[in-house]
């Protein structure tokens, strides 16, 4: 089970910094970027959310067993 809880700490860690990134990234004024940049961000924070549900559901599976 630790080797769970390492893996939601670091994807955890991975969302919350690619979120900064993004929020910095995005908010920059008088840069043009393309849709793609977007929708890159979007997709890797999708990824993040959906390995860390499945992880947490890992989690809840061993408290119960």
């Amino acid at each position: 089970m630790d080797d769970l809880n390492l893996r939601l700490q670091k994807l955890s860690d991975e969302l919350e910094e690619l979120k900064e990134e993004r929020s910095f990234v995005l908010g920059q004024t008088g840069i043009h970027l393309g849709g793609n940049v977007v929708r890159n961000y979007e997709t890797e924070v999708l990824a993040l959310t959906q390995s860390i549900s499945e992880v947490k559901a890992k989690l809840e599976y061993q408290k119960s067993n």
